[in-house]
């Protein structure tokens, strides 16, 4: 009896001192207690519900983590007129803003709450470009409506609360419209060997030449006013153009922009097919090289990685007939965040011919060359390729 009195009172104690840090223990918890954070949407005017509505949404699919309204609170949101955007302070704690630029561009409200809510949770931006995965944020169309997590988010959620994962590195600003974020590159590469004249540095991605006017770079990348062409420096050489207009891709991760002015650069050619399994090919993009998110800064000059096409069976959620699973050679290296867009080339008759943009991981992991990645087959559009820019060169 009198034992079971001292661990009740050990345990208030303990539930009161983590309420001081704004972070409880739900009661009633088994061994592994969920661990309870507490958040404040009292200054979010308007978009108050959504806020409750998108914490509601976490709860329904996460088990180790619940959120709740109430004070102290380790989540305080906001509300002005920029971009939605979230600011981690630790592994439960930070600050959001829930801008009103996205909503007025027809963003929903739901979706834009439950992503910022991921950021806090241990979440980095994912720009897939797909609905169905949360952290895509605006790289998925206006369309989307999908406020849920997809299933990999809400295991890795899982894993860091319960703390089998380490938890992520903090503050650095997660910003709805990726305006300054770091896009994938390649790990375990090497400085590009060669000065391929097809390079085209995006703003945070990478892009290649197809046209003297026309570049290819992933749908999931923000348009930029201008790029830079026929440098493997993003900083220096080559010519900066200002791009005129960007056309989409209905379906697969791909980016067409139309330069303001022709180039003299060569382009790079695409066939008419990508290469069978086991054919040898070569990714080159800016951005981090190591493999953490946000672990570091991107280079200046692009990394380049001698690689190969495998199975699709080894890529998840690949689409077969218009994307290509790229190895992650020796299980170590591969693309990045940054060098979305960028180019998978083969070599045909002593020429760089393109087969790919880089779209994403392909085995779900935030972590870069744990897997092999996937890249869109651009062989297989060709045809809708050279429709919209008037023709690709032979």
């Amino acid at each position: 009896m009198f034992r079971r009195q001292v661990l009740r009172a050990a345990q208030a104690v303990l539930v009161a001192v983590l309420a001081a840090a704004g972070v409880q223990l739900a009661t009633g918890a088994p061994a592994a207690a969920v661990r309870t954070v507490y958040y404040d949407a009292s200054r979010t005017g308007e978009f108050r519900t959504n806020f409750d509505q998108a914490a509601q949404i976490w709860n329904s699919r996460v088990s180790t983590v619940r959120l709740q309204p109430g004070t102290p609170a380790s989540i305080t949101i906001y509300v002005d007129d920029g971009w939605p955007r979230a600011q981690p302070t630790g592994l439960g704690s930070g600050r959001i803003w829930m801008g009103r630029t996205a909503v007025n561009q027809g963003y929903d409200r739901n979706r834009i709450a439950a992503h910022e809510l991921g950021h806090i949770l241990g979440l980095p931006d994912r720009r897939t470009g797909l609905c169905s995965d949360l952290m895509s944020g605006s790289s998925a169309p206006v369309s989307c409506r999908n406020a849920y997590p997809s299933s990999a988010e809400a295991s890795r959620v899982n894993s860091l609360f319960a703390g089998t994962l380490a938890a992520p590195v903090t503050g650095a600003t997660h910003t709805w419209d990726g305006a300054g974020d770091v896009g994938p590159t390649v790990v375990g590469g090497r400085p590009a060997s060669e000065n391929y004249p097809f390079m085209v540095y995006v703003s945070g991605c990478t892009g290649t030449l197809i046209k003297a006017n026309w570049a290819v770079t992933a749908k999931h990348c923000s348009t930029p006013s201008s790029v830079r062409v026929g440098s493997v420096n993003r900083t220096s050489g080559g010519t900066v153009v200002r791009v005129a207009r960007a056309v989409n891709h209905p379906s697969v991760d791909v980016k067409l922009l139309q330069l303001a002015s022709s180039v003299s650069y060569a382009p790079a050619p695409i066939p008419t097919t990508s290469g069978a399994v086991g054919t040898a090919t070569r990714i080159i993009g800016w951005g981090q090289t190591c493999a953490r998110p946000g672990c570091g800064s991107a280079p200046a000059v692009a990394n380049e990685l001698d690689t190969s096409i495998v199975a699709d069976s080894r890529c998840s959620g690949i689409n077969g007939p218009y994307e290509i699973c790229t190895n992650n050679t020796n299980g170590t290296s591969g693309a990045c965040y940054g060098d979305s867009g960028g180019p998978q080339v083969r070599r045909v008759n002593g020429v760089w011919n393109l087969i790919g943009a880089t779209s994403r991981a392909g085995n779900n992991n935030f972590t870069c060359a744990t897997g092999p990645s996937i890249y869109v087959d651009l062989p297989s559009i060709r045809s809708w390729m050279s429709t919209q820019v008037g023709g690709l060169p032979v």
